[in-house]
């Protein structure tokens, strides 16, 4: 057995265990990715420029408008925003990078998820999202023998609203254009502070501020910290004893081109429905999963691996040498080689997740999304949580939501989203575990799990503002 002491929950991983071995494996594939996502695109339109500006920001809200600062502008801080704009409040972002570089990775957007971003964001423009269809689930072995496709056509008649592989920067660049660009709703769109990173937060019930690392202080109504798993707003509120710990679990991680490399494109088309495709067996390597995303157009690879490093000493996420990639699949038959072998600028990603908070609020500031709730990625429902987060908020919080009521309205959305993304994340972990030590949530509950895809947020809310 392979002891993960750091991990919050004691989490022991054993090397050979075919079960276990398979939900490693799938943890692979829907990663949703800490590295620095793609921001170059923030620049790449005229329309969403105009959205980009820094004035104004502590002027008095509208009668019947709240003034919120969303901290962290990755795709939950921008579908919130979404969500709070079309409310008609007035929203400023802020986030400490200045978006230079076009990087990311495929996550999946399961039924839970596209049923939120259809219902609230209807303005969504779902080709400019270019998602590829999750109808099967194919397994083979390291040596490249078939074990078994798994249908999931019963998920779309079930839940068609669909369920979705996606390019995260091209999900991404639609949250922002439908948070910035002015074009994209008729209420105004919100402000970017970019390289405003957050130093300190005061967390008055009233007035909550925040001060950049430039020394500027700011007032609000309401601060949400949508910031991630490293999140400042999350170390304000309960200090760094909450931090993800280290599990020696990594990903390495790599896009293909099949424009590129069409000898590869049996991926996407010697299928007889799209899905991922799965590696299971590996030694060194535990298994490796590929999907298409953008179209059908890139394959987002994604290979779990043990990580013998002092995690808590190197980088969350560092490039690997081609090589280094290639030799810790030695083992692996030529069918799994070949998509090692074009790797381009392969990377090695740390797996964490956030233990369970005392708290995601404080006075009048809240935590959401990864900042709160960052799980494995088992199920692929990281996003698809942190966008049931936002829907709760924005249908707690409608036009005409007076600043006195907010506090009382946070403490709601506490009592909604932290049982169930705690839920969702023991779930995640539990998957990982041998049978004797697996909770109450039990082993690996499958990829159409009811209690995930059936999960409505806004009619949660709507019942909770009903009570009160």
């Amino acid at each position: 057995m392979i002891y993960c002491n750091k991990l919050a929950q004691n989490i022991r991983i054993p090397k050979s265990n075919a079960s276990i071995l398979r939900v490693r494996s799938a943890l692979a594939n829907f990663s949703c990715s800490v590295t620095k996502t793609s921001r170059r695109h923030f620049h790449d339109s005229g329309r969403i420029k105009a959205g980009i500006r820094a004035s104004g920001v502590d002027a008095d809200a509208a009668a019947g408008q709240l003034n919120i600062a969303v901290v962290g502008a990755g795709l939950v801080g921008l579908a919130t925003s979404a969500m709070l704009r079309k409310a008609g409040h007035r929203i400023t972002i802020f986030e400490s990078s200045e978006f230079h570089a076009e990087l990311g990775a495929g996550i999946v957007l399961p039924p839970n998820g596209s049923n939120v971003i259809r219902k609230l964001l209807p303005e969504a423009r779902w080709p400019n999202i270019q998602a590829v269809d999750m109808r099967s689930m194919e397994m083979l072995h390291v040596s490249g023998s078939h074990i078994e496709t798994e249908d999931l056509s019963e998920g779309w008649t079930k839940y068609p609203q669909g369920y979705y592989m996606v390019h995260r920067v091209d999900l991404h660049k639609e949250m922002m254009r439908l948070a910035l660009a002015p074009d994209a709703m008729t209420l105004p769109p919100a402000t970017v502070r970019l390289g405003a990173a957050i130093k300190e937060i005061n967390f008055d019930t009233e007035h909550p501020s925040v001060t950049t690392s430039t020394g500027e202080q700011h007032k609000f109504d309401l601060v949400l910290g949508t910031d991630g798993i490293r999140s400042t707003v999350r170390k304000c509120m309960l200090g760094a004893e909450y931090d993800a710990p280290a599990t020696q679990l990594a990903h390495y991680r790599w896009m293909i081109d099949l424009a590129e490399h069409p000898s590869l494109s049996w991926i996407v088309k010697d299928r007889a429905s799209s899905g991922p495709l799965m590696f299971v067996g590996g030694d060194k390597v535990l298994a490796l999963i590929g999907y298409p995303v953008r179209g059908g157009k890139l394959v987002n690879c994604s290979a779990a691996h043990l990580d013998p490093r002092d995690q808590d000493s190197v980088g969350w996420n560092v490039s690997v040498d081609r090589a280094a990639l290639q030799e810790a699949f030695s083992d692996w038959g030529e069918k799994g080689k070949t998509l090692v072998d074009v790797a381009k600028n392969p990377g090695s990603w740390q797996l964490r997740k956030l233990p369970k908070l005392p708290t995601w609020r404080k006075g009048n500031v809240v935590i959401l999304g990864d900042a709160a709730h960052a799980m494995f990625p088992t199920y692929g429902q990281g996003f698809a949580v942190g966008l049931e987060d936002a829907a709760t908020l924005a249908t707690l919080l409608p036009a005409g939501t007076k600043p006195a009521e907010v506090n009382a309205r946070l403490s709601i959305f506490e009592q909604l989203r932290k049982p169930r993304a705690e839920y969702v994340s023991q779930m995640s972990s539990d998957a990982y575990k041998p049978p004797e030590e697996q909770g109450e949530t039990g082993g690996f509950l499958g990829w159409l799990h009811p209690e995930f895809m059936e999960y409505d947020p806004v009619k949660e809310a709507q019942a909770a503002l009903g009570k009160n």
